[in-house]
């Protein structure tokens, strides 16, 4: 009987370790273990988010691309690049990027500033680039040749996977920024996440055009990113700038040249009278600059736009094709259209 007393003993207290051990891993959200499976399931959401299915056939620069796997590292050619890596959560594929721009949004420069800048002003030599070890490559195609980082062939042969950012012709958001996020997460298989940027993006761009509504006379708008005494450097009627003034509720006064970017004469400007001038700068050109080269210009004096004053500063990254858009609709619609945003 002692015995089997001793026995029992021992098995109320063995059972009694298992309830107590078990109480405490189920804690009420104040224990360690609670806290530590809630923080998992975040990182656990993303793993799942970005298993995406392969092998992944894009077509691209002529060519079709396949990945048997998402790309571990990329490199941006251009910080735009590097800013849609952040705005799909991507940041931690990126080994470096290029060209850096002025007035980061902070969302982005928070989520950039550990990732390494390959060069400030250019394009990283060759030497610089691979020594990076990337696997991926997104660029413009000015960027994948001779002069610049080297041609899509070549980035082929040394196992590189090279995206050129493209899109039809005229461009328009749609087929140049929607199609680079909707590509780019389809190959690092965040796909739900380029489908959640996409709608965020054109709820704002809705939001905007419906502020402006309905325009009975759209303002003329000019929009320039360089020039000297003789002539200026505007943008056409295929250009995602064109795009954008219609968007915003203007009317390119250039929209019937067949052209991305090109010199025009001054003449050709007072001709078409535009309302508004966009000063469209970067790399070192601050819009004052522009500005002082339009009003400067004796021939312009009677333009409507010079009469006014009327001129919009836009950082050329804001109206091009990346996710800044929508910021760059907002600065043109609040320049052409003040009284609707007071």
């Amino acid at each position: 009987m002692k015995k089997l007393h001793g026995l029992a003993v021992i098995l109320v207290l063995f059972f009694s370790a298992i309830l107590i051990a078990g109480c405490g891993s189920s804690s009420d959200g104040n224990g360690d273990t609670s806290s530590k499976d809630q923080g998992n399931e975040t990182d656990n959401q993303k793993e799942k988010e970005a298993g995406g299915s392969y092998p992944v056939t894009i077509h691209n620069a002529d060519r079709d691309v396949t990945f048997e796997e998402p790309p571990e590292r990329a490199v941006a050619l251009y910080q735009q690049e590097a800013e849609l890596f952040a705005a799909l959560d991507l940041e931690d594929k990126l080994v470096g990027y290029s060209i850096v721009t002025e007035n980061t949004p902070p969302e982005y420069e928070k989520k950039l500033k550990d990732v390494p800048i390959l060069a400030e002003d250019g394009y990283p030599s060759k030497e610089v680039l691979l020594n990076a070890d990337p696997d991926f490559l997104i660029g413009s195609e000015r960027t994948f040749t001779e002069n610049g980082v080297g041609t899509v062939e070549e980035m082929d042969k040394l196992g590189i996977n090279a995206y050129v950012t493209e899109s039809e012709k005229p461009e328009t958001v749609e087929n140049m920024v929607y199609k680079e996020i909707e590509e780019v997460a389809q190959i690092f298989g965040v796909e739900e996440r380029g489908e959640t940027l996409i709608q965020s993006m054109q709820e704002e761009i809705d939001d905007i055009t419906d502020q402006v509504g309905d325009v009975d006379e759209p303002v003329k708008v000019l929009l320039m990113s360089g020039g000297d005494s003789g002539s200026a450097q505007v943008s056409g009627g295929i250009s995602l700038d064109n795009n954008l003034i219609e968007l915003a509720g203007g009317e390119n006064i250039f929209a019937d040249e067949d052209e991305y970017l090109f010199d025009t004469s001054w003449e050709e400007v007072v001709d078409r009278d535009p309302d508004v001038i966009v000063m469209s700068y970067c790399c070192g050109t601050e819009p004052e600059d522009l500005e002082k080269l339009v009003s400067n210009n004796a021939s312009l004096q009677d333009v409507t736009a010079v009469k006014n004053n009327n001129y919009i500063a836009a950082q050329v990254e804001d109206t091009t094709g990346n996710v800044r858009v929508t910021r760059g609709l907002k600065i043109l619609t609040e320049g052409f259209y003040p009284e609707k945003f007071r």
